[in-house]
């Protein structure tokens, strides 16, 4: 292979099993994945992936190849690790990886802070609640809610983040006979926690704030964005419940490189200032 980025088009192919699906990962156009495959091919001169009912599949060569490049694609990751290790000075691009609410209701302020500190820094922001790839470096710094980060990553659990019942105000001073459940579709949240039916359910943080702000009933959301809007209140018979932890995170090959070491600074201090309101204690 005469261009190392095939590798991560034939990688994105064999796990996303669609063009769409590959390109979308890859930030790229249906068209660019499926041109560059055929190159692929050609330059290989046998076929890597065939249709099938459950979109595509790898040839029998490619599976004899595909733990070749994996080991290609890692051994070119490190590389890329350490020279952005050995960068110094607080000049060029750090990737952070978040989710959207935490930007929202934790950490705008904050990163709009930095940004006005470290003029010189690029910040590349990507809200995605899966797991960035660091030893990849798809991020360099990840802020995630988990109780089990990857082993490779280092960094600190900066607050619990817990659960708790929320309504709006008008819901409370009309209650029904029969409470109405908004339900996020997340275990812990999903069944009624008190005598109610359930009326809604959605897997999306945002669209379950939007519901209970509406008066449409009761459901549980991480204290963070619970207790900053003002149009909510907590249900006083339901207790508030342990979850997740929050973790700030880099890979440990990384984390000398100035502008990594800057970000996770200014998030450790950050989270350090509103811990309290993370927790549901403010």
């Amino acid at each position: 292979m005469k261009n190392w980025d095939d590798l991560k088009i034939f990688q994105a192919m064999a796990s996303a099993r669609s063009v769409r699906e590959a390109a979308v990962e890859l930030k790229t156009t249906h068209a660019t994945v499926s041109r560059r495959i055929r190159a692929l091919e050609t330059e290989l001169g046998h076929t890597l992936f065939e249709r099938g009912r459950d979109g595509y599949q790898m040839t029998d060569f490619a599976r004899g190849i595909f733990d070749f490049t994996e080991t290609i694609a890692d051994n070119v990751s490190a590389i890329d690790r350490l020279a952005f290790a050995k960068e110094r000075g607080l000049e060029g691009a750090v990737r952070l990886s978040l989710l959207e609410d935490l930007f929202t209701y934790v950490l705008a302020d904050a990163l709009s802070a930095f940004m006005s500190q470290n003029p010189m820094i690029e910040l590349i922001v990507d809200t995605t609640a899966s797991f960035s790839d660091l030893s990849r470096r798809e991020s360099d710094v990840i802020v995630r809610i988990t109780r089990e980060p990857p082993e490779y990553a280092i960094g600190r659990r900066v607050a619990n983040s817990p659960l708790a019942a929320y309504a709006s105000q008008d819901y409370i001073d009309e209650r029904p006979m029969v409470d109405r459940w908004i339900a996020l579709d997340y275990p812990p949240a999903l069944e009624p926690l008190l005598q109610s039916r359930a009326v809604f359910r959605t897997n999306s943080l945002q669209v379950v704030t939007n519901t209970l702000q509406r008066g449409q009933g009761i459901g549980l959301l991480p204290c963070f964005i619970g207790d900053q809007l003002s149009e909510l209140v907590r249900v006083p018979e339901i207790p508030q419940m342990p979850d997740m932890e929050i973790w700030v995170l880099t890979h440990e090959d990384v984390h000398e490189n100035p502008r990594v070491r800057a970000l996770m600074d200014h998030l450790y201090q950050a989270f350090s200032q509103c811990r309290q309101l993370i927790e549901g204690n403010a």
